[in-house]
């Protein structure tokens, strides 16, 4: 790892770069300790995955805790300024700063707390390293599991790190604010452009569905009504479905919107000859055979075949007496993700979940391609909500389909619409695959950035100039020493003393309880251990979790926030004294 990044840099690893690697990097309590039966909806805030984004804490849907509960798990507590990694899902590794309006919370079990020493180690220079591929790869040869990756506590603590002076890890993490925001920039302005394409598309399928795509087009050819062409369509539907689906029903006539003296509404059930969905029942899936499509193998307006399951031959053809499909049929989505749509243009044989519908055109005379685009605007516009049922999986009845209004045209219209259509979408789709292919360059700019940016290359010619910053007393090596000094004042500190004693009630306390901080500043003075305890708001007779909480609150003042100093120990009383930083600005 030397020859990675500048010889003024030194390798350390997560728990070189704590004060107490079993209490400054831990995990979330074990589901059992923490069910989401427990959640409220306030008190202590609860950082979840959901939560943790790479750079970023999502500040939404946040699930509270009572204080009582959250005493129970001080162990799995965070404060502003820690910084959060995700260790299952995928990607894993996010990692992120808990914000300063936080300020003390509980994680869940699948989430790492760091709370690494700012003396040594800034937070932002840490953010950006551990979202980097430095961090990034080394996580990725430790991954559990397949369909729910994770990554155990140790993984966490043994990643290597490059340390590079503190001056310079101010430095690196400026220069990176301001590029990556640049990339952000950037990122944001190009997904405007696949925004207005989407709109683009909408447009054009909203003018062409409305008779404005070819209006040019009607004043120079003979004026021909959609009726003719449609009779004989209906001619040909009655004569090859029989039963009661023989006579079509109607449209829904307030679906309705202004098209051309020319054009006329029908239903898309007079269209087709059968309106159909796929198998309600799971098959058996084989490793190899037939294609079984459902709604995640429609795509873009095609069926995606690369990632289909397979159901045996024997199966297909059983299935295939209710829903056969055959080249030229129209697919249609109607659970889940509504209205993605495919024409079938194969004779690949196929079948379907009942999440497809299939339509089957009435007569060859019928544009399949037209109906395609009328259902897409359909989609688009009309309010499908109003007829989908389902909660947890959306679902449109067949029933529904079936009285769907379509603007109708002259087919000789309808070709030249198709035409139009296919000509501008063909257009649009040239500039959203250059614009695709922009935004993957600036996606990957990132992790390039942040690669230069942890082998030294952003600060080279800084290091240059200022060598005073990056050696002696403020050489990285020095920083490590400051670590390992505060670890051994740690070991001299007297172990609490237990005092048992009946538990207070949570919610009443919490409101009377301070910061450390505040309380010396109100106070004025230096006030011994005991008068501080009191002065913070903590009974005398404070029991082991409120004494705890007391200490973690001292040690998180002097190591992480500096706001409070120790002074020297009175020889008289044999008592810590504690006194505001200088440089405090705690309110």
């Amino acid at each position: 790892m030397r020859a990675l990044y500048p010889i003024e840099w030194i390798k350390v690893t997560c728990e070189d770069i704590v004060v107490d690697p079993k209490s400054d990097i831990v995990d979330g309590p074990f589901g059992s300790n923490l069910k989401a039966s427990e959640y409220a909806n306030v008190g202590v805030p609860i950082a979840r995955i959901q939560n943790v984004k790479r750079f970023n804490f999502v500040d939404k849907n946040i699930s509270f805790v009572t204080p009582k509960k959250a005493y129970e798990l001080k162990r799995h507590s965070f404060f502003s300024g820690d910084i959060l990694i995700t260790k299952l899902g995928s990607p894993l590794g996010l990692a992120c700063e808990v914000p300063q309006h936080f300020k003390s919370g509980i994680i869940v079990a699948d989430i790492v707390r760091l709370r690494h020493n700012k003396k040594i180690c800034l937070t932002s220079y840490l953010v950006y390293l551990i979202n980097s591929e430095v961090v990034i790869k080394q996580i990725e040869k430790h991954v559990k599991g397949t369909t729910r990756p994770r990554i155990n506590l140790g993984v966490i603590r043994g990643l290597d790190l490059p340390l590079p002076p503190l001056a310079e890890q101010k430095v690196i993490a400026d220069k990176l604010d301001t590029l990556l925001s640049l990339v952000k920039d950037i990122q944001i302005r190009l997904a405007r452009i696949s925004f207005i394409i989407k709109r683009f598309r909408q447009s054009v399928l909203a003018a062409a569905m409305s008779g404005k795509l070819t209006e040019e087009w009607r004043k120079n050819h003979s004026y021909h009504s959609a009726s003719n062409d449609f009779t004989k369509i209906k001619e040909q539907r009655d004569s090859i479905v029989v039963g009661k689906s023989k006579m079509p029903q109607s449209h829904l006539f307030y679906e309705e919107y202004q098209v051309p003296p020319s054009w006329i509404w029908v239903s898309l059930d007079s269209l087709t000859y059968q309106i159909v969905d796929g198998t309600h029942h799971t098959p058996k899936y084989t490793e190899s055979g037939i294609p079984f499509i459902s709604v995640k193998d429609i795509k873009k307006g095609k069926i995606d075949f690369s990632d289909t399951k397979f159901i045996d031959k024997r199966e297909h053809i059983e299935l295939s007496k209710r829903c056969p499909v055959k080249k030229g049929d129209l697919l249609f989505t109607k659970s889940g993700t509504i209205g993605r749509t495919a024409i079938v243009n194969t004779d690949k044989e196929f079948s379907l979940f009942v999440s497809v519908a299939l339509l089957k055109p009435a007569s060859s005379s019928v544009n399949m391609r037209f109906i395609d685009m009328a259902l897409q605007k359909w989609t688009n516009e009309i309010d499908v909500s109003s007829r989908i049922v389902g909660s947890a999986i959306k679902n449109l009845h067949l029933r529904d389909m079936r009285v769907l209004a379509i603007p109708f045209a002259p087919l000789e219209e309808q070709a030249e619409i198709v035409r139009c259509v296919e000509e501008l979408f063909a257009f649009i789709d040239n500039i959203e695959q250059k614009n695709n292919a922009v935004l993957g360059r600036v996606n990957n700019l990132t992790q390039s950035i942040l690669a230069k940016a942890f082998r030294g290359e952003l600060t080279a010619d800084w290091r240059a100039a200022n060598p005073d910053l990056i050696s002696g007393a403020n050489s990285a090596k020095a920083l490590l020493e400051k670590i390992k000094f505060e670890r051994e004042e740690l070991k001299k500190q007297p172990k609490l003393k237990r005092i048992t004693a009946k538990k207070q009630v949570g919610e009443s306390m919490s409101k009377q309880i301070i910061e450390v901080a505040v309380a010396l500043k109100k106070a004025g003075k230096p006030l011994s251990g005991q008068q501080l305890l009191a002065a913070s708001g903590y009974p005398s007779d404070s029991n082991t979790e409120e004494l705890e909480r007391f200490f973690l609150d001292i040690r998180k003042a002097l190591m992480y926030d500096r706001s409070i100093v120790k002074l020297e120990r009175n020889v008289d009383d044999k008592q810590d004294w504690f006194s505001l930083a200088k440089t405090s600005t705690q309110s």
